[in-house]
């Protein structure tokens, strides 16, 4: 890992890599994993036709076709794909669990012997696996190992590297961290244009389009709002706001928040350090995950999406429901996104809102169930989109002195050959609030058909979102836009020419690179209509 790098003296530099097998076309889409540490998925994935789906390792920097993802309607513009690392094989554990294995009680794909030690990178994780002590009885505690070796068929035992603080109880919880990659297809809506790859297990699954455009059309772009996703200097499991003098996880001793008291529905936080500081309703429409109750075990997992709050010390969160069991004075809880994703697309204003999570998400106003969609959950922004529209949700930052920026605050080029920046505020209101044709310094050309870009959560303080834009007949041209400061500036170009009539669809991915303590952000582009891939590992 370069770690000597002189700004001014020293050049940035692109490399080529690897082809893909398959052309840039119209809809394809590209996405990866943005968790800011090692437990992030090693693949960057390309949706390239309706049954076409290939992977990178970005380890290994090969390519590897996938099966068929079986999309309906037509594929073309409107088509896409993003990656959430959330919810993607839950279940309980059954009788027998020991401190460093799991027994599964739920039933999934079956699986091979050890086949979940290796998520196919250099070979030395497997995936990581949470497991909660919701029993009754249970230790109401939430701890993370990563798995080491696994006995095959479709209730494997999970053999960790560490041993657990307790012993799991009979009707506990797991969760196998792997993530799922989302894909959308274009046209009239058919059973099969959404669905979604579950990459531990290779499982595909329809997923639910009511309430999507009857045709998907002109673009995709889409942010995901996962619990995973944290802070460049925060560890995923510790959410956004933390108490250095509290955590939970004796495995990783991740930091987190105490209640000192409780309601129904509500929840209040600290008098003194961890949250005492926030700004009332800054995290709104957040969620609250309890993440250790030992006095009250099957309090533990719940998730409870924010209404509104007070500020200053001892906030209380007031929240869209009641408590299915109510958590103890002393629980141990974060605060996270809501595991949401948001999508811009057809040409209208409107933001769609898919509910990947395991169940309902309320506000106290509006209410999300599971795999379903909702078109006012949050507002419509001033503008439609149009093609090139491109999104960044600026989890990474740390939020200024003064809060101008914030951990609510995503961020959208609406595109249609405009350079117009609209900012929805998550946080905002009961269905947010957009900020419309923000003012921003820096110019680009319009953000037209082939414009693409990504977000970046560990580069120079998680500020940077990444943008190329299409410009016929010239050198790649690329942007990076700073969430925090609201400034667009130029970066390293690629060296090849950009030809052909332009067509949508995304062609850049960003991947943390871990090495140590070390954390960079490596760039894949793929040229416009072409095989042609090249990566960039960003300097700071």
């Amino acid at each position: 890992m370069i770690t000597n790098f002189k700004k001014v003296l020293d050049l940035q530099a692109w490399r080529q890599v690897a082809p893909t097998p398959n052309a840039h076309a119209a809809g394809a889409g590209i996405a990866g994993d943005l968790r800011n540490d090692i437990s992030r998925n090693p693949f960057v994935y390309q949706l390239v036709s309706a049954t076409v789906l290939n992977r990178y390792n970005m380890i290994q920097k090969a390519w590897q076709a996938l099966t068929s993802p079986g999309l309906g309607g037509t594929f073309g513009a409107g088509a896409g794909c993003v990656f959430v690392p959330s919810h993607a094989l839950t279940g309980l554990t059954g009788a027998g669990c020991t401190s460093s294995s799991i027994v599964t009680n739920t039933a999934m794909t079956a699986v091979g012997v050890n086949m979940l030690a290796n998520r196919g990178g250099s070979g030395d994780y497997g995936f990581k696996v949470r497991i909660e002590g919701v029993s009754a009885g249970g230790s109401g505690k939430t701890e993370e190992r990563w798995i080491v070796g696994n006995t095959g068929g479709v209730n494997p035992t999970l053999l960790l590297d560490a041993p657990l603080s307790f012993t799991p109880q009979a009707n506990d919880h797991f969760e196998i961290l792997s993530g799922r990659l989302f894909m959308l297809s274009a046209s009239t809506l058919a059973a099969t244009i959404f669905r979604s790859l579950e990459v531990a297990t290779n499982v595909l699954a329809n997923k639910v389009n009511t309430n999507l455009p009857a045709a998907i059309s002109t673009d995709f772009s889409a942010v995901a709002l996962d619990e995973q996703y944290v802070p460049y200097d925060r560890i995923p499991g510790e959410g956004f706001v933390v108490d250095t003098n509290n955590s939970y996880d004796a495995g990783s001793v991740k930091k987190c928040l105490i209640a000192t008291a409780k309601g129904a529905s509500s929840l209040t936080g600290q008098a003194t350090g961890g949250d005492a500081a926030v700004l009332a309703n800054e995290y709104r429409n957040f969620q609250i995950r309890i993440v250790e109750d030992t006095a009250t075990p099957t309090a533990v997992g719940q998730r409870m999406i924010i209404a509104s709050h007070t500020g200053g010390a001892s906030p209380v969160y007031t929240l869209g429901s009641a408590w299915a069991v109510q958590p103890s004075v002393g629980a141990k809880f974060v605060i996270e996104y809501p595991n949401l994703l948001l999508l811009w697309s057809t040409a209208t204003a409107v933001t769609y809102t898919y509910n990947y999570g395991p169940a309902t998400v309320n506000n106290g106003t509006n209410s999300i169930a599971a795999d379903a969609w909702h078109v006012t959950y949050f507002g419509n922004r001033g503008g439609n989109m149009g093609a090139g529209c491109t999104s960044f949700s600026g989890h990474g930052i740390e939020p200024d002195a003064a809060k101008n920026a914030r951990h609510s605050f995503i961020h959208s080029f609406r595109g249609g050959a405009t350079t117009t920046l609209d900012i929805l505020d998550i946080a905002g209101g009961t269905a947010g609030a957009w900020a419309n044709a923000v003012v921003y310094d820096g110019t680009l050309p319009s953000f037209n058909v082939g414009t693409t870009g990504k977000y970046a959560p560990v580069d120079n303080e998680g500020k940077f979102g990444y943008i190329n834009v299409y410009v016929a007949s010239a050198v790649n041209q690329l942007f990076r836009y700073d969430c925090k400061n609201r400034v667009l500036s130029p970066i390293t170009p690629t060296d090849w020419i950009q030809s052909g009539t332009a067509a949508t669809g995304d062609r850049l991915a960003c991947m943390t690179a871990v090495d140590g303590s070390q954390r960079h952000t490596v760039l894949l582009l793929i040229a416009h209509l072409s095989t042609i891939t090249q990566e960039l590992v960003v300097e700071v």
